[in-house]
């Protein structure tokens, strides 16, 4: 996703427009360009604005109390959750809804690695948000969750817009840390003023096991109802998870929408994606290679990240044209809840 072997390039078109800032993140080196007609800064702590920043060391020295916030999260038990009224988001996913919403009161994601989740949540109605990001469309994740959020409040008069971020660790090639500051970064240049909460991202959500650096938390949920925002652990990750996991391989880099609150409904698709004419070769090699090269990770995943990487890649052999076996007629996946609180295939879908 990303990488710090750098090359100098000649920017001279784009002088004007835009400067390079050059980190170095743990050890590593990388450069953000942005552009400065985006540089808004509208994210804050407290009543100061966050501004930029090039490590998340950078951001305690200025907002120190954001560590103890961090730890009393991670100190928090986590919270197993099935399929009662809860919304489960996928990596390069999010989805919104209200508290009036009564077939969605809880909203999370789970198995962030070096990914992280957003929480962003409008405090005068409730309305929030949770996205998963993984390095990848990431600024049009943030924009499509900004628009939908602010959509769902726009008759909200009071209240201010409220931001969780949670995820990372210590990892060895500073993905973590990356996205941390692409995601400090890019809130920073949407028009509205978000209010930075919780920061529990990279080195604030690290803990040394046999010398291994593993995340604390792995999971989270926020309590539309209430707000509440918890390490929580899900036993129900809802419907068609190969084909939702199949997109990382594909890619297909967009942040999918996939709840609509107004129809009570999730969305799966339609989308397309490219063969991937490599699954069959990948799923002839042994668990301990699809671990190391398929991973961000490999020495800290969940016990079923073979499991659900061999799933999609099965997927992906058995539906190289998705538009006419996935997706028939152009028509996406609708799922309703049933009078038992599963996700059931709608008939109309």
């Amino acid at each position: 996703m990303f990488t710090s072997d750098l090359q100098d390039v000649n920017f001279s078109p784009l002088t004007s427009m835009t400067r390079v800032l050059k980190k170095v993140v743990s050890g590593c080196v990388f450069e953000v360009f942005s552009p400065l007609y985006l540089q808004k800064m509208p994210l804050v702590v407290d009543d100061t604005q966050v501004g930029n920043v090039d490590s998340v060391k950078s951001l305690l020295v200025k907002f120190p109390h954001l560590k103890e916030s961090a730890a009393d999260l991670c100190s928090q038990p986590v919270r197993t959750l099935g399929t009662d009224r809860v919304l489960y988001v996928n990596q390069r996913e999010y989805a919104a809804t209200g508290p009036s919403d009564d077939v969605v009161q809880f909203i999370g994601s789970e198995d962030a690695t070096t990914c992280h989740i957003a929480v962003l949540r409008h405090t005068g109605c409730g309305v929030s948000c949770v996205a998963h990001f993984d390095g990848t469309g990431t600024r049009e994740g943030i924009r499509g969750m900004m628009g939908y959020v602010g959509e769902l409040s726009h008759n909200c008069t009071e209240g201010r817009l409220e931001l969780h971020l949670v995820g990372g660790f210590c990892d060895d090639r500073c993905m973590s840390e990356q996205l941390t500051v692409e995601l400090i970064e890019e809130f920073n240049r949407v028009k509205d003023n978000i209010y930075l909460k919780t920061a529990c991202v990279s080195e604030l959500n690290n803990v040394v096991k046999g010398k291994v650096h593993w995340p604390i938390i792995y999971g989270l949920a926020v309590d539309v109802r209430s707000g509440e925002i918890f390490p929580a652990k899900f036993t129900d990750k809802g419907p068609d998870q190969a084909l939702r996991h199949a997109r990382s391989y594909t890619g297909k880099h967009e942040m999918l929408n996939i709840y609509d609150p107004t129809k009570q409904e999730l969305n799966i698709g339609p989308f397309q994606y490219r063969q991937f004419h490599d699954a069959h070769s990948w799923l002839e090699q042994p668990d301990h290679i699809i671990l190391k090269y398929l991973s961000t990770s490999p020495l800290v995943e969940p016990p079923d990240f073979v499991e659900n990487t061999r799933a999609a890649l099965k997927f992906l052999l058995e539906h190289p044209h998705p538009g006419e076996t996935v997706f028939p007629g152009g028509r996406g996946k609708v799922y309703r809840r049933n009078t038992a609180g599963q996700w059931e295939l709608a008939q109309d879908s």
